[in-house]
């Protein structure tokens, strides 16, 4: 007999969960294009609904759950944080450089989405169930990035922001990353080093940092 197997029941998006998003992650109005930029407050509304969180903001300020976590703020912090430093860092080369060829719409839409799949890693409800059971379906069953990489597909995202979304971490290091995915994937290892060098992550999860940062580039 074989066992009957369900999605978690994602609940229904509403305009206040899309408008929640962009109150947490403003930075997403930088995003050129109108229609993309909808579509990136799509994935982190679709992603939430997949859990029990309402908002970014109530996701906690963590790295990878339990380790690296900041000492106050949300997720939505990093989420900001590595948005404008990728921009920086991309501005830094096309000013520098005239023959760099950047995609500002797959860049800010990619930092903007790189974590959108933290919702499901982190949910409290999940996590109890793979804790519970981590032979039946893994601990966790996917990690962000990949759930990441699910959601942006979902809504209708290009393909190169899933490839961000997938690539930004250690899964990045068994795929070639695009130009745009490398510069997110090194603003999100560098945020992570300098707040911990900056003393903004608890001292009881720094080795975690440490021992993470040096398996994987980028949380």
């Amino acid at each position: 007999m074989i066992a009957n197997y369900s999605a978690r029941p994602r609940r229904t998006i509403t305009e206040t969960a899309r408008q929640h998003v962009l109150e947490d992650f403003p930075e997403i109005a930088m995003v050129p294009d109108e229609a993309l930029r909808a579509k990136v407050v799509e994935a982190w509304a679709y992603a939430l609904a997949c859990s029990d969180f309402s908002r970014i903001a109530e996701i906690p300020p963590e790295g990878n759950p339990g380790s690296p976590v900041l000492h106050k703020g949300t997720q939505a912090d990093h989420l900001r944080g590595v948005f404008r430093y990728a921009k920086v860092i991309a501005e830094e080369f096309e000013q520098n450089y005239p023959e760099t060829r950047i995609d500002w719409n797959i860049l800010l839409a990619g930092a903007a989405c790189h974590d959108v799949g933290k919702p499901y890693e982190f949910d409290p409800a999940n996590r109890a169930r793979w804790a519970a059971a981590p032979a039946d379906s893994g601990f966790p069953t996917f990690r962000h990035s990949v759930f990441g990489a699910h959601v942006c597909l979902a809504v209708g995202l290009p393909d190169e922001v899933a490839h961000i979304a997938v690539g930004h971490s250690f899964e990045g290091q068994h795929m070639a990353v695009s130009a745009e995915c490398t510069i997110v994937r090194q603003a999100d290892h560098g945020w992570w080093h300098v707040a911990g060098a900056l003393g903004l992550i608890k001292a009881e999860t720094m080795s975690g940092l440490a021992s993470n940062l040096s398996a994987r580039p980028t949380r």
